[in-house]
């Protein structure tokens, strides 16, 4: 029991040292900072505090709050406590810098952090898709650091361009692993977008909203409703119809998606049929 006392005592005595004790945090919405002082790991809660990197006072071993924003050489002091890891920026996630992106060599990820697949940048100022920068590794949270000066900038253009272009495969020498599963992912996330809306286009000429789609047969499974009436139709890449959910005596192919919906809704319930 003793000791115990003891114990206590000397946590006592530390958290009150805390107090006014001042420090450099990056902050993620929410505004939690988790730290080592003396020995305790304290995780506080900052009040005010805004997404950023800032300098901020410690009230208690729980609260901290915000005094100013960092200065460069105090950010830069931070980010070198950590080490470095080269990344391919993919897209935003949200207002807040945080994006998505893809080690610019995979296996190093692996092996120095056990890290892999899309990760999270946090903290990115001005980024674009494929930029290389340079991120810093805190446990499993990646600070982004600077952009990478070892990286060829007309490369990334290129791949925005090709991107831009639909170009299922970009015609841009020396890419690099991860830069080559940035692009391969991106193609295949506009090329889902573009057809989302062109059948959301399509479907708004009929009156009618997407529920959802799917590839099937070499074409697209498309669920769609007007009002409470939902329907089921298959059509090509290029909108036409390859079968309409109700009986048209092989005449199917006559219409596209945008056509198709007035002549569904106008057919009587014996002439449907409804593909679980």
């Amino acid at each position: 029991m003793p000791n115990l006392h003891k114990l206590i005592t000397t946590f006592a005595r530390a958290e009150e040292a805390l107090r006014g004790q001042e420090f450099v945090a990056p902050l993620l919405r929410g505004g939690r900072a988790r730290l080592r002082v003396r020995g305790l790991v304290c995780e506080l809660t900052v009040a005010g505090a805004r997404p950023g990197w800032w300098r901020c006072r410690m009230l208690d071993a729980q609260r901290a709050e915000v005094i100013d924003e960092a200065m460069p050489w105090q950010r830069s002091d931070y980010l070198a406590l950590w080490q470095s890891l080269r990344l391919v920026l993919l897209h935003p996630l949200g207002e807040h810098g945080d994006w998505a992106a893809l080690p610019l060599n995979p296996s190093d990820a692996w092996q120095r952090f056990g890290m892999r697949g899309p990760l999270v940048a946090r903290l990115v100022e001005n980024g674009q898709p494929f930029e290389r920068v340079i991120a810093r590794v805190e446990g499993r949270t990646l600070w982004y650091d600077d952009p990478d000066r070892r990286a060829d900038p007309a490369i990334a253009e290129s791949l925005r361009a090709a991107l831009h272009a639909e170009q299922a495969a970009p015609n841009v020498a020396n890419l690099s692993p991860g830069e080559q599963a940035a692009y391969a992912l991106l193609a295949r996330q506009h090329m889902r977008d573009h057809t989302e809306q062109r059948l959301i286009d399509a479907l708004a000429i009929g009156g009618a909203r997407l529920v959802g789609y799917e590839a099937a047969d070499g074409g697209l499974r498309v669920t769609w409703a007007r009002g409470t009436e939902r329907n089921v139709a298959l059509v090509s890449t290029s909108m036409d119809v390859v079968s309409a959910g109700i009986c048209l005596s092989g005449q199917d192919e006559r219409f596209d998606l945008a056509s198709i919906i007035g002549v569904v809704a106008d057919a009587p319930q014996f002439a449907r049929w409804y593909d679980e």
